[in-house]
């Protein structure tokens, strides 16, 4: 929705550009209030869960620490992974194994597994640098590739008011 609107002459311009400047200080004022706004009501909201927090952490360590000591008893001699009581209930599950590699010895790994053939468990990955491909240097390697084309970058228009913060005042 672009505004069609041409100034008389250089001073109208100046003028319209020193009002853009004064709107994006604006603008930048509503926000700053926004944001402190919304640190005050958060600041608020934490400051009445933090004791409700800590008292969660407690009990659920509490919970955690009676059913280990009695786990053998409430999983039935490790015949479940659940106990149940009338509230509610407390579970013990496995977590995904994870693989841990000795960042050191990635390339021998690596080395050691295409040695053994293991391709398999080696991911291999191809990509194009399009930033190599975009420089004149490149121009001959990739004529007559069909795909490829180089599309110039588009001009961009941009106004910038001149900025002088005040002197802050208390």
């Amino acid at each position: 929705m672009a505004e069609e609107a041409f100034f008389a002459d250089d001073a109208a311009c100046a003028h319209a550009i020193a009002r853009l400047g004064a709107l994006i200080r604006q603008l930048g004022k509503i926000e700053t209030d926004k944001s402190q706004a919304v640190a005050d009501a958060s600041k608020r909201f934490e400051d009445q869960a933090t004791p409700l927090v800590d008292e969660r952490v407690s009990l659920a360590k509490q919970i955690e620490a009676y059913c280990v000591a009695n786990r053998a008893r409430l999983t039935k001699e490790g015949k479940s992974k659940t106990a149940a009581f009338t509230s509610g209930s407390a579970a013990w599950r496995s977590g995904r194994q994870k693989v841990q590699i000795v960042p050191e010895l990635e390339a021998k790994i690596l080395a050691t597994l295409k040695k053994r053939g293991h391709l398999d468990l080696i991911r291999v990955r191809e990509d194009l640098l399009l930033t190599e491909i975009g420089k004149p240097a490149s121009k001959d390697k990739i004529k007559g590739i069909k795909g490829i084309s180089i599309v110039p970058g588009e001009e961009s228009f941009s106004i910038s008011p001149i900025d002088a913060d005040l002197v802050e005042r208390t």
